[in-house]
């Protein structure tokens, strides 16, 4: 009899979702759902992990999750998202980071970030002035890689005026990575 266990740490491809969760029905998505609003913050990112690895057939269920009135949920759709990755899921991202919660918008910009699309960079610039330090250190760390010259000019300005330690220095990462393959 093969455990579930061995099937996990035999059969997982890196990158690709877990096949055991893949296989999830509609009802054990619902159920993981619900559980996002667990008191217990391992139980919700569990779940998120679980509704993550279902991939692209996920979102539908997420969407709905980034306008509750509850932070958390905003956050952990926000999350999983950012982990399916999913390039239709990138204006309903955009729009949380405007969110009031810094949590939340922390998470939307570490899901943009994760995102290969052109998109993001706009984005991405405008939250080095967000007023949250951990955002703005988010937000540049998802502009590092992106090959974007037009975060060059406002990362060197963010990084004039940032007074957080380790923001700067993800500030001077970014501006580096960029010069060097825009060279």
């Amino acid at each position: 009899m093969v455990s579930l266990n061995w099937l996990r740490t035999t059969a997982i491809i890196p990158g690709q979702p877990d096949p055991i969760n893949f296989l999830m029905s509609d009802n054990d998505i619902s159920s993981c759902i619900s559980s996002l609003w667990d008191k217990d913050k391992n139980v919700r990112a569990l779940n998120m992990q679980k509704i993550a690895d279902k991939g692209k057939t996920a979102v539908p269920s997420l969407l709905p999750l980034l306008s509750d009135p509850d932070w958390v949920i905003r956050y952990r759709a926000s999350e999983a998202l950012g982990l399916i990755k999913d390039p239709e899921t990138i204006s309903p991202l955009i729009d949380l980071t405007r969110d009031e919660k810094d949590h939340v918008r922390y998470m939307a910009a570490k899901s943009l970030g994760g995102m290969e699309d052109p998109r993001v960079v706009p984005v991405l610039i405008g939250l080095l002035s967000d007023s949250h330090s951990y955002t703005r250190k988010i937000a540049a760390s998802g502009l590092i890689g992106k090959q974007d010259e037009r975060a060059l000019l406002p990362l060197k300005l963010a990084f004039e005026s940032e007074s957080d330690a380790s923001t700067r220095e993800i500030l001077h990462d970014a501006i580096c990575s960029i010069e060097k393959e825009i060279t």
